[in-house]
């Protein structure tokens, strides 16, 4: 009995094996290959990126962090990385924006060393304290670049009043002067 167990065992695993099988053709068949074109690598574009100054807010007061930008470093370019709001990094360390998050650029124009700021009205959803916090931060950040020494705002085309960190308006080009007392030492 033991001997004939061990027989069938092996023949079921004998029609496992060949049930399993891939089939034999007589002759070969030919297999089609779709070629994919691989897009060459960009080289980095690391080497070009460079620390560029933004004006964040902590405990109440401005303070400047560097962020590595690519070129160009204008002062869109420079406007959009800060209204993008703060990076992971930065809200570790306490820091943060009054801009409100829906804020947009809606363009930069220079006359002269003058950049005209227009800005989604959603800027003027912030007020008090925030909102000259927050035009603090626009002003430094956009002050910090080369051939930029003032800033004039406008919400969605239209000339606007910001305040002065006295509480006072002003409709006129605004430079680091006038907010470089809220910058933390």
């Amino acid at each position: 009995m033991r001997g004939f167990a061990h027989f069938i065992r092996l023949a079921l695993m004998g029609v496992a094996l060949t049930a399993c099988g891939v089939p034999i053709d007589d002759l070969p068949e030919p297999v089609e290959i779709e070629l994919v074109e691989t897009p060459i690598a960009e080289p980095s574009v690391t080497e070009d990126l460079q620390a560029v100054p933004i004006y964040l807010v902590e405990e109440g007061s401005i303070t400047s962090v560097t962020r590595d930008l690519p070129p160009p470093r204008d002062a869109a370019s420079v406007l959009e990385s800060l209204l993008g709001g703060t990076t992971e990094p930065e809200e570790r360390t306490g820091l943060r924006t009054s801009i409100p998050a829906e804020t947009m650029l809606l363009g930069v124009e220079m006359d002269g060393r003058t950049a005209h700021i227009d800005l989604s009205r959603d800027f003027a959803a912030v007020g008090g304290d925030e909102e000259v916090l927050a035009v603090a931060q626009i002003v430094l950040t956009v002050t910090d670049v080369d051939g930029v020494d003032g800033v004039l705002f406008y919400l969605e085309g239209i000339p606007t009043d910001v305040p002065l960190p006295n509480g006072a308006l002003a409709d006129r080009p605004l430079g680091r002067a006038e907010y470089t007392s809220l910058v933390s030492p």
